[in-house]
């Protein structure tokens, strides 16, 4: 009878304890479980896969780009405007790595050698997640640079400079900010055209870059060219061309007129007044008689290249022709 009882206890007893381990074995499972739905989707959303179009086809990049490579100005230039710093960008100037209206933004960037010959050596040890490049400029050196990292380019620089800054933010994840760059720079030139009123149909511009032996002259598919052109102001007959720039010499300076002139040098030498102002052609001209010839910058008029640069060429028209 002891016996029968001691067995009937022990086979309790080992269902009790079978019971126990299935409730942990439950718990546990549904603890891992738990864990296991929260941690992808937080890798999901680090590494969520972007594809951007661009001039060379289509990259996939996982994740947001945290240390991007410039080639040019105007991608150092969009993507301090969008909060995002490089680690790498190339030198403008000899003089200065990095133009005036950038420079205290761009402290800190490593420096990876000209526009026309970054250094290979320098942007790979930056370790870059992406490089930002344009296809006319650094076509010949893509494929080494996709070694490096994923590498976006756009078409060219200069008149495309807002389909760049949408590439580029595209890139970046940046799509939102770069809408309301550009709106913003729209609304202000709604405003530009509001208070020059009637003026506005009736004001030619023409966009000077005197040389040592001739004098360039900025057309319409330019940087400066396309935002005179988004301003409503007019260029003279001479300059309708759909093109980046032509060339004048002494013997046409007639070509140069406008309205209002407006011109930028690199140079040391002042070459307007050294190599035009005893030219009688250019004495007889519409804007220098009226004295209406400007100078502007020429590393925001010339070489700025993105959105920065272009609402400072829009500060320019608001002081020239409005803040009379």
């Amino acid at each position: 009878m002891n016996r029968s009882r001691g067995k009937i206890l022990f086979l309790m007893l080992i269902v009790v304890l079978m019971g126990a381990l299935s409730a942990c074995s439950t718990s546990g499972s549904k603890e891992t479980s738990g864990n296991a739905s929260s941690e992808p989707t937080t890798t999901a959303q680090t590494e969520k896969e972007i594809i951007v179009k661009h001039a060379m086809g289509e990259e996939k990049l996982k994740g947001i780009p945290q240390r991007v490579v410039v080639l040019d100005n105007g991608a150092l230039d969009n993507l301090l405007a969008l909060g995002v710093k490089p680690v790498g960008a190339p030198t403008v100037q000899l003089e200065e790595p990095y133009p005036a209206y950038l420079r205290s933004q761009a402290e800190g960037i490593t420096n990876i050698g000209t526009i026309d010959e970054p250094n290979l050596e320098t942007i790979a040890s930056l370790k870059p997640d992406l490089i930002l490049g344009s296809k006319d400029t650094h076509e010949k050196i893509f494929e080494k640079l996709k070694r490096l990292a994923p590498t976006v380019y756009v078409e060219s620089l200069g008149y495309t400079w807002k389909d760049n800054l949408k590439v580029q933010a595209a890139a970046l994840g940046k799509e939102a900010e770069a809408d309301k760059l550009l709106s913003a720079y729209t609304d202000r030139l709604a405003q530009f055209k509001d208070q020059m009123g009637d003026r506005l149909a009736n004001t030619t511009v023409s966009v000077l870059r005197p040389r040592t032996d001739h004098v360039r002259i900025y057309l319409r598919q330019s940087f400066s060219g396309i935002i005179v052109e988004d301003a409503g102001l007019k260029r003279p007959a001479t300059q309708q061309a759909d093109e980046f720039a032509s060339k004048a010499t002494e013997e046409q300076v007639a070509n140069m007129d406008g309205d209002v002139i407006l011109w930028f040098s690199r140079d040391t030498d002042n070459l307007l007044e050294s190599k035009l102002a005893n030219n009688p052609l250019w004495k007889n001209l519409k804007a220098v008689k009226d004295k209406k010839v400007f100078k502007v910058d020429a590393d925001l008029w010339l070489s700025g290249l993105g959105i920065q640069a272009a609402n400072l060429v829009v500060d320019d028209l608001f002081k020239i022709f409005v803040s009379k």
